[in-house]
């Protein structure tokens, strides 16, 4: 494949998220230079709508592969199976791996007209994984250097299930063809939930991720909130303990703390009452 081929492929991915981000009421940017991102969310139309709306924002980095989906080999309990892989940076893999606000969404085309639909325009396949996955996943051996090769490979198994209402699903497998840990990614239309992935999230749609994503936000800001509250809990007690014995603030009195009742304007100089409560191509 020459080089305006790997050039407009990847394109037609990067492009493919920035239409699906904008069917979810986001703002799409292709960042100018190579950071290690393909495309950056924005939340434009709800701040302008809402100046007091947060802004919210997402990292994408966008890989496509293309498949004989047709010469798919059968696999073992599996109507069919087919392996497609992904060449990453390892500084892309740091990058991405840091936060879930960040985001490889990788794309899978058909090669062969006819295959669920006539026309390879559409993806045959998409799925995505977000940082917290990637870092568990590496930990796993999901990402292996082949000979003479300078990037990271990405294994990924399509299969299709012996059911034929069953539909086409992403494994991420080592490179010796296993599933690794937190690899199975849940199947495409099913709401069982021995069929999702481990997270519970649907990693076969964009509004899946931004769901997941913004579950994980919402999750972190209460942590920091419960942190911050018990920072300040431990504050009090110390400052009550400098006093005396800790006790709860509501415990005493106006003009009271732990050693005793206490004249203020004597001890302190004040007329007020005492208070002892004192965060290369890219795809």
């Amino acid at each position: 494949m020459d080089f305006y081929d790997l050039l407009y492929r990847g394109y037609t991915g990067e492009y493919q998220l920035v239409s699906s981000l904008y069917r979810n009421g986001l703002d799409a940017v292709r960042p100018p230079a190579d950071m290690g991102v393909d495309v950056v969310s924005l939340n434009l139309k709800a701040q302008l709508e809402n100046p007091d709306t947060a802004p919210e924002t997402f990292f994408f980095q966008v890989k496509t592969a293309t498949t004989p989906i047709n010469n798919a080999e059968v696999g073992n309990g599996l109507r069919a199976l087919t392996t497609v892989q992904f060449k990453l940076k390892e500084s892309e893999i740091d990058l991405l791996s840091k936060s879930s606000d960040r985001a490889l969404v990788c794309y899978v085309y058909s090669d062969d007209n006819g295959a669920l639909t006539d026309a390879t325009e559409a993806p045959f396949l998409y799925f995505w994984l977000d940082g917290t996955r990637i870092a568990n996943i590496r930990r796993a051996g999901a990402f292996f250097q082949q000979p003479g090769d300078t990037k990271l490979t990405l294994a990924c198994q399509l299969r299709k299930p012996q059911s034929e209402a069953g539909h086409w699903y992403a494994v991420v497998v080592d490179e010796h063809g296993q599933q690794v840990e937190e690899g199975y990614l849940g199947t495409v239309d099913s709401d069982n939930e021995f069929t999702r992935a481990s997270d519970g999230s649907n990693h076969y749609s964009i509004k899946g991720y931004l769901d997941f994503a913004r579950a994980a936000r919402d999750k972190r800001g209460a942590s920091e909130q419960d942190s911050a509250g018990q920072a300040g809990d431990a504050g009090t007690l110390d400052a009550e303990a400098s006093f005396g014995v800790a006790q709860p603030a509501n415990a005493l009195g106006a003009n009271q703390c732990s050693v005793g009742p206490v004249d203020p304007k004597r001890a302190f100089d004040s007329s007020g009452p005492i208070n002892c409560d004192i965060d290369e191509l890219p795809f």
